[in-house]
């Protein structure tokens, strides 16, 4: 789409060549968002490719992702072979759209955006990532993936700032397996629900990321394998007023799915267990 507000192209080489951050400026990362519909209040677009934050990085500490990173390339990088939660990473690219918006969005750009229907989010929070944050004149600050995020299409990002990198610890990819969990009201629709389980065999700890379904991506914790009770008195916990409401599905509609989905991501994560799923 052509952007008829677009007065100003800029395309500095780092950060540190942005300065005096306007109201009416967006970064620029992999386009697939914001050339697909008018943008009126954009007067500058900020090219963020020449930072060169594109790394996909296996460090001592477990994994770095650059904001940059294409997501198609978390599918063909080669993660060390005992990081068997890295899967929730690559399903959030299979189910999130076509191969060929995978193959220019970044990781970076669908996390910033906050769709709630983000398959990046709940997978970051059921992996317990944290991000990098850099900002003008300023010293970079890390949040938790969980804390990033606060309604549909809101975060925490003031103006001027931007996420570096995603931060994943290693011992969170290397003793964790995952499901991916999503449901559509059509095959390739819009998510009403999905659910990342993230689960520990040693210790039977179980991670939820909830996304779809509600406002913003939330983290539900048990320190042992839940009970179908369990589960649905942890998603009664929550008020109504989290969960989305709107034509695609009721907050209660999405709410019952949401919990179903759950039940269904850590039955598959523990089928082995008296060798026969619980639902």
């Amino acid at each position: 789409m052509d952007l008829y507000s677009v007065e100003t192209y800029l395309r500095p080489k780092s950060v540190t060549e942005v300065s005096d951050w306007q109201p009416d400026w967006n970064w620029l990362a992999g386009g697939t968002w914001i050339f697909n519909e008018v943008q009126p209040q954009v007067k500058t677009l900020v090219d963020m490719q020449q930072f060169d934050w594109s790394e996909i990085e296996v460090t001592p500490q477990g994994l770095s992702i650059g904001t940059t990173c294409i997501q198609n390339d978390l599918l063909d990088f080669s993660f060390p072979k005992p990081w068997s939660a890295t899967e929730a990473l690559k399903d959030a690219v299979r189910e999130l759209a076509s191969f060929k918006l995978s193959h220019a969005a970044t990781v970076g750009g669908n996390i910033c955006l906050a769709l709630s229907a983000s398959t990046f989010a709940p997978a970051m929070v059921a992996l317990n990532a944290s991000y990098e944050i850099w900002r003008p004149h300023n010293e970079p600050y890390f949040v938790d993936a969980v804390d990033f995020q606060t309604a549909p299409q809101q975060t925490i990002l003031q103006p001027g700032e931007v996420l570096r990198s995603i931060k994943i610890p290693i011992w969170n990819l290397a003793q964790w397996q995952t499901s991916f969990k999503r449901m559509a009201v059509c095959t390739a629709g819009y998510a009403i629900a999905i659910v990342v389980t993230a689960y520990h065999p040693q210790t039977q700890q179980v991670r939820f990321g909830i996304g779809g379904s509600v406002k913003a991506p939330r983290l539900i914790e048990f320190d042992t394998v839940p009970t179908l009770e369990q589960i649905v008195g942890a998603i009664r916990e929550s008020p109504l007023q989290l969960y989305i409401d709107d034509e695609r599905g009721s907050a209660a509609y999405r709410q019952h799915i949401t919990q179903v989905l759950m039940q269904r991501g850590i039955d598959e994560l523990t089928a082995g267990i008296n060798g026969k799923r619980r639902y």
